[in-house]
Parts: C-alpha cells; structure tokens; sequence
C-alpha cells in the first residue's frame, strides 16, 4: 500500500494506492481512495512523522505485514522501529531525521466523541487539555446513507467552548473510504488530533476508553490492559511521536463516569447517543440509549416506569445484545438490573437479565482499579488520580482480584436455564421496530439525495474560513 499526502491551506488529503496484487477487500472492502480533513493548520507545520502515522490509520485494514507500507512522506527511524515493534509493521521509506520533539509547556490532546465516557475523560484531564473531535462529512456524490447523527456532538463541543474549555472540530469524509461505513481502524479518531499536535504543542493523546474496553471485560473476559492496542500496539508509535497514550477513566466503569457527568458541570455536554438529532434529544431507541437510560437511573436512584423500560429493549438491536453470549457491556448491565430490582422495579425483563448475569457486582464497579494508574504518562499521574478518586475510590487488593477473575464465559448451568427463559420472553414480545426503521432509513436517504441544499446551512468549527 501507498498513500500520497497533499497538505494546502486548510485541508490534508490521503491518497491510498494499493500495490499489485494486494487484495483491496481485505477485512473491509476499500470503496473510496481519498479522504480529506479539513483542519487549521498552515501547511509545512505539521511533522513528517505524524503525517505517516496518519496515512497508516487512514490505510490499516489494506496494509500487508508481508508487504511495507509506503508514504510520500519518509518516517524517521525511531518511528519505522515503533512500528515494527507495535503493529508489526514495516516503513519503507526512512530517513536520519529526527523524530517529534515533545514540546516542554506541553498540554494533553482528547480525541473526544461527546459521550459519556468521553466528557468524563476530560473532568479528569487538565483544565489546558484541547479536544478534538472528528466529524462525519459525506463526500460528493457518495450515495450511501448512515444512521449516525454528527450534530448532537458538534452541539457538545460548542458546551465546551461556552464553559472555557478548548475543541477543535475536524470535518472528514475518511469513514467512506471503507464499506460498510466505519473507522478504517479503532484510533482512526486520533488523526485530527495528531494533524494539530505541533501547531497546540501536545504532548499526550488521550480517550476515553472505561474498564470495561480497556480491560476486555465487556467481551466477557478479563484482559490485561497493558496488552491491548492502545498499549502494546500503538503505545510506542505515539511515544516516539511525543504522545504517550493517555487514558484516565481506563480502571473505572461506566457507573463511574455516568456518576462524574452527573455530579460535574461539564457534563451537560454529554450524551453517548450517536443518532439523536441534537443535544439532549437522544433517539431514545438505539441499544446504546437503553444501557445509558439504566445507567442514568441506577445513578440517580430515579427509574422509568416497568414498560418503557421494557420497550427500549425490545427493539431489533437492543435485544440481540440481551441474547448475545456473552451479553454487551455485561457488569454494568448486572449492576444495574440489580439496583433496579433493589430499588422495587418490577420489569420480567429486567429480572431474567439480572438472573442471567448473576450477583451484582456493585463492589468494584464503583471504584478504581488503580493499576490502571500506573499505565499514564507520569507528569499528568498525579493530578489525574487525585481527581479520580473524589469520585471512586481505589478497590482493595479482593476486589482488584475479582476484576482480574471476571469471566462469564464459563458454562453454567444456572445461566443456561436463565438464557432459555430469556429467549422465550423475547419470542413471546417480539420487535416492533421494523416499520420506523424503515421510514428512518427513506429519511436518511432523501436527505443524501437533496444533499447540500440540507446542509447548507451547517458551517463547521474546523471547515476552512471558519474561527
């Protein structure tokens, strides 16, 4: 694979050029060749490093370990060493020059979505920290309709500005370039933020990625943090760049950071929706909705009546992570079923989940597990923890065991019977979603069809001539 960079005023463009015989649908297939950011940076001053870590993000699912990789941009051979070391990947265009200097009055960089987890990164963060945020701009004449909403989160980072805070927003067509639509790679939202790393002196790249991503617990099983990408992968790529990754709520859950954004000013900019049409207007629909409704709940001790509960789950999506094996987001699901049924609920549904995942694992879901400490970038450690723990306090040393012990992987008996009755409640309430799925999918699709007369109006933060 080759990607040509072109970096004129106010845009960087990403040309990827397979290589014969590489294979162009490989994991995704490649459906565009082109993607642009739209950024505010002068061209010249953005480090030849960071642009080849760019180009790789943009170009990952097509890049071949048995084939280097080239860039119109040479890397340094720090930086072809960190590649080789992490991903496992080869540079073929190196030369002597020196890699990134991290710049000594530096500030931490937040690759930030509006979520929850991601406005709870950055209470934690310093007050200096920049966000970033990646927006999705179709590009002309693309056809394919998404049912993901951008505005909502561009309404988020203007809650940031009005509150002092510092955001970029970055517009960007690269989630076209493979089909079906999507990142081309997991820190793909990292790009804006590493585009504007020299001319905001960064010196660290931060997520907000909880427990249960950082340490796999959502897929049903414990893994250690320290071998996940954004460590053992991609951690030496961004250090020798001058951004060691930064992850601040990696050792809490999301009853944590749904407790931070309920207790902080900041967090009325968040909502982990990502198809709601503007903030505080969630679709109320989405799976991600129906977890966020029981965390908001289990938090404020405040629930919504049995049926509407119910119905959220219902729906084609929401169900299928009930069903799955294990199910999505499981200890938080636990936790807060448990709370539910504690606090007098009495949904059928919401037993048969609490039934299927066992006992509550409250305990440790609300504290920290401060290994996860020691993986941040030092000079920001300290200031970081102490924020943390005014929300969750540190587990003890039973409770960081029974975290480095979770697996709901395991056969059991009690869980297959709870599984079957599960299924059986579903099959008896079937979905009743397929008739406004429908609708919203014409919507989506007549709005790509009048196009720019729609989004005329929607002048970004980040597009060119824009403050």
């Amino acid at each position: 694979m080759h990607v040509d960079i072109e970096h004129a005023q106010g845009r960087v463009t990403f040309t990827l050029q397979p290589g014969p015989g590489e294979d162009a649908t490989r994991r995704v297939e490649l459906a565009r060749r082109t993607t642009s950011f739209l950024v505010d940076v002068p061209p010249g001053q953005v480090h030849p490093d960071l642009l080849v870590v760019c180009a790789l993000l943009c170009a990952r699912p097509w890049v071949r370990p048995a084939t280097p990789f080239s860039c119109a941009v040479p890397a340094s051979r720090a930086l072809a060493d960190a590649v080789r070391a992490g991903p496992r990947l080869t540079l073929a265009h190196v030369v002597d020059g020196p890699a990134r200097a991290v710049p000594p009055d530096g500030r931490p960089g937040l690759c930030f979505s509006g979520g929850t987890d991601s406005v709870a990164a950055l209470v934690l963060l310093p007050d200096t920290t920049h966000s970033y945020h990646l927006y999705r701009r179709a590009p002309e004449g693309e056809r394919r309709s998404t049912m993901m909403d951008g505005r909502a989160a561009v309404q988020s980072c203007d809650v940031l500005r009005r509150r002092g805070r510092a955001v970029t927003v970055v517009p960007s067509d690269v989630e076209y370039l493979r089909h079906p639509l999507g990142f081309p790679h997991d820190l793909t939202t990292a790009v804006p933020l590493l585009l504007h790393a020299d001319v905001h002196r960064l010196d660290a790249v931060a997520w907000g990625a909880p427990l249960e991503a950082t340490y796999r617990l959502q897929r049903g099983r414990f893994r250690d943090y320290a071998e996940s990408p954004f460590v053992a992968e991609w951690g030496p790529v961004f250090a020798v760049l001058g951004l060691p990754v930064c992850v601040p709520i990696a050792g809490v859950s999301e009853v944590v950071t749904s407790a931070i954004v309920h207790r902080h000013p900041l967090g009325e900019a968040a909502q982990s929706c990502v198809r709601g049409s503007r903030l505080g207007r969630p679709c109320g629909r989405c799976p991600k909705c129906a977890r966020k409704t029981l965390l908001t709940s289990a938090v404020s001790g405040r629930w919504p009546a049995d049926r509407a509960l119910e119905r959220q789950w219902r729906d084609t999506e929401s169900r299928q992570h009930l069903l799955d094996e294990p199910m999505k987001v499981e200890p938080v699901l636990a936790h807060c079923a448990h709370r539910y049924l504690a606090d007098g609920g009495g949904s059928t549904l919401l037993r048969l989940v609490a039934a299927k995942s066992g006992p509550d694992p409250r305990d440790w879901l609300t504290r920290s597990y401060e290994p996860a400490l020691d993986l941040l970038p030092q000079h920001y450690r300290s200031g970081i923890a102490q924020r943390l723990h005014r929300f969750a306090h540190p587990m003890t040393a039973e409770e960081e065991a029974v975290v480095r012990g979770y697996d709901v992987t395991v056969p059991d008996a009690g869980r297959a019977a709870a599984q079957d009755e599960l299924r059986r409640w579903m099959a008896a309430h079937p979905a009743r979603d397929l008739l406004m799925r429908v609708w919203r999918r014409g919507r989506r699709e007549l709005r790509l069809l009048l196009g720019p007369a729609l989004r005329a109006d929607l002048r970004l933060p980040g597009d060119p001539g824009h403050d």
